[in-house]
């Protein structure tokens, strides 16, 4: 079945809209709280690390810092986890670019003109108009702050979407049923070719999310992809050992999957 990913913008409670999708569709939703869930799997550290830094504008240190690369990268192996398990609504996460490749999810953005976003966000906190846009100042800088420092994209850039809905002229039940009038069309592009694809990406994030969460690694620099011969992982090490580790970590998570280093050392 598709896939929905779903991108809102500031202030427009676009969670309800997307809990609605999944429960009309029988579909699994998919959130911060439950990727937050995931990542606790992998250590209380991450979970903490997480809540400090997800959707939050990282300073130039963090951005090379393991624990925010670390986090990044199990949250990425998540959605690409919970795409393979199908029926699925995917609220923000970057999801329409982790899985733009893929033909059979749909990719929606919710926004609306400022002057109605800040009299949602007024009623709903029960707040002044001030306050109300102070606060959508502040979420939509540090969010698109933090897609911009992972994904190098403008989530407000509609050719990023399959569907933009205007939330000012629809209500959230019309918008709820105009996605599902999208999906069938999105089902027939199920194939075995697509699920090979989303299969091999999600393979890809699995092992840099390990590379990533080995304490005994630091890489800052590093790309894990798969191509025709198998996965392949770019980076750059500085202690030559670290080299093994890496290889090492790749071919326990890929298993029998082919792996290519293109890692170079560099010398302090």
């Amino acid at each position: 079945m598709a896939i929905v990913t779903i991108s809102r913008a500031s202030g427009l409670g676009g969670e309800e809209i997307a809990r609605s999708v999944a429960r009309k569709l029988g579909y699994e939703f998919l959130n911060k709280d439950l990727i937050f869930k995931e990542v606790e799997g992998f250590g209380e550290q991450w979970l903490k690390w997480g809540e400090d830094l997800d959707e939050h504008c990282p300073t130039l240190w963090e951005r090379f810092d393991q624990s925010f690369s670390g986090f990044v990268a199990l949250a990425e192996s998540c959605v690409y986890e919970y795409a393979l398990k199908d029926k699925v609504v995917i609220l923000g996460r970057g999801g329409n670019w982790l899985l733009k490749d893929i033909p059979f999810v749909l990719s929606v953005r919710i926004t609306a003109p400022l002057v109605a976003r800040i009299k949602l966000t007024s009623d709903r906190e029960g707040i002044d108009t001030k306050h109300a846009r102070r606060l959508i100042a502040a979420s939509e800088h540090e969010r698109s702050c933090y897609l911009q420092s992972v994904f190098h994209k403008d989530w407000s850039d509609p050719d990023a979407y399959d569907v933009v809905y205007n939330m000012d002229s629809l209500s959230l039940d019309e918008v709820t049923d105009l996605i599902i009038e999208e999906m069938p069309a999105k089902d027939k592009k199920v194939t075995p070719e697509a699920m090979k694809e989303l299969g091999q990406l999600a393979l890809a994030a699995k092992v840099k999310a390990a590379i990533f969460t080995d304490c005994r690694i630091f890489i800052p620099t590093l790309e894990v992809f798969h191509d025709s011969s198998g996965i392949v992982i770019r980076g750059i090490v500085h202690p030559p050992e670290e080299m093994v580790k890496v290889m090492e970590v790749a071919r326990r998570v890929a298993g029998s999957v082919p792996i290519k280093s293109e890692l170079h050392y560099r010398g302090a």
